[in-house]
């Protein structure tokens, strides 16, 4: 099938949990996207003491009460595939892998601010569209902190809307849009912390 609009949701997933789930949701709903492509990362360049690949991957699996990730939404192994380790190296192939796919690549709030440190940032800004979303527990200093971020600054103009979100995927680079949808209270490092604790 050509011409479809497909969310990336790259992370390490560690693990992953109700609140990612709730981003992918947030943007297979706003963004009037096809599908989701859940890329668990194999080894996060900025992330250390990760548990194993294929835990991480099980765990997206177990989302959802354990009956799978809902439909149109999938896991993808593109990053294994490619041998990339890299969210820019990994959207260059990507494209030129699906050619007439439209990718939008998802992130939460915390990851926009961090972008600058990214290896190719502003080429990753101007490869697909990105769609920031409020992630689980932001407040609204954090918020506001990563619409002020570098990154965001850089590309103000490249902001499109809220209410024009449906359109990101067909929009030209770079394009952006920030999505604040009701907050999911779960994250990663509460529920390592809570399993370590248990």
């Amino acid at each position: 099938m050509s011409n479809r609009a497909i969310g990336l949701f790259g992370g390490s997933f560690n693990p992953a949990h109700a609140g990612h789930l709730h981003v992918a949701e947030c943007g297979l709903q706003r963004l009037g996207l096809s599908q989701i492509w859940w890329m668990v990362s194999p080894g996060h360049p900025l992330k250390t003491d990760q548990t194993p690949y294929d835990d991480r991957v099980a765990s997206v699996k177990a989302l959802n009460k354990g009956l799978g990730l809902p439909p149109r939404m999938r896991i993808s192994h593109m990053e294994q595939e490619f041998g990339t380790r890299y969210t820019v190296d990994t959207l260059r192939r990507a494209k030129t892998r699906w050619p007439r796919n439209h990718f939008v690549f998802l992130m939460g709030a915390d990851n926009l601010r961090q972008l600058p440190q990214w290896k190719g940032w502003r080429e990753i800004m101007e490869t697909v569209p990105i769609a920031v979303i409020a992630r689980a527990n932001a407040k609204t200093s954090d918020s506001l902190k990563a619409r002020l971020s570098l990154a965001a600054k850089t590309y103000s103009n490249a902001r499109i809307p809220e209410h024009q979100a449906h359109t990101l995927a067909w929009r030209k680079t770079p394009a952006w849009v920030y999505l604040t949808p009701p907050l999911n209270p779960l994250s990663s490092t509460v529920l390592r912390v809570q399993s370590a604790n248990a």
